[in-house]
């Protein structure tokens, strides 16, 4: 599966570029609301003694905006406009045969960044030829904004598919967010619904 997996890669997504259509999403109980909105390019591919590693770059516009009484935007509450580099590192397990890893930020110019020392497990890696899927479980809790000068600890979740459509590749990337007890690690589904990132290859 190693192999196929880096041949896929290889020939429908790196190198590629990709942008993700603008997504809104809401915070804090209805009291911000964000527009986010990226380019994407995966790089730097390469084979390592039991798997492989690569990284993306990311392009974002993301801005968070306080809302008033009657759900207008108001003033902007956090920019996280920017460029990062994001890690993926992935291994093959000899005791069960699955790849396994770990995503981490690199470096990024975004301003007050939430992602630093953040990384994410990834694990239930699936691929059937067409194909590429995996699950990204957050470690620990990252700061998450409820208000202009406020945060609170969660942590992400996600599914990941990288499909071909007419030829042109597509990266799904749908999240599920936790709020996180700081002292027991203990997880519960947020009420802070964040929607589906389509990114597509232009």
């Amino acid at each position: 599966m190693k192999d196929k997996i880096i041949h896929f890669l290889e020939n429908h997504l790196i190198g590629k570029k990709l942008a993700t259509d603008e997504v809104v999403y809401t915070l804090g109980d209805g009291n911000l609301e964000g527009i986010y909105s990226d380019q994407m390019v995966f790089s730097n591919l390469e084979r390592t003694v039991n798997g492989f590693k690569f990284n993306l770059t990311t392009i974002t516009h993301e801005q968070i905006f306080n809302l008033d009484e009657n759900g207008v935007r108001t003033t902007i509450a956090k920019d996280y406009t920017g460029t990062s580099v994001f890690c993926y590192e992935l291994a093959m397990r000899k005791s069960t045969n699955q790849l396994t890893g770990y995503m981490h930020c690199v470096s990024t110019t975004v301003q007050n960044q939430t992602m630093d020392a953040v990384v994410c497990g990834i694990f239930d890696v699936v691929f059937d030829g067409k194909e590429l899927c995996w699950q990204e479980n957050q470690l620990l809790y990252r700061d998450n904004p409820i208000d202009e000068d406020k945060y609170k600890p969660v942590a992400f979740d996600s599914r990941i598919r990288v499909y071909l459509n007419e030829g042109k590749v597509v990266y799904e990337y749908l999240p599920t967010l936790w709020d996180v007890n700081p002292k027991t690690l203990e997880k519960r589904l947020s009420k802070d619904d964040y929607p589906p990132y389509i990114s597509k290859e232009v």
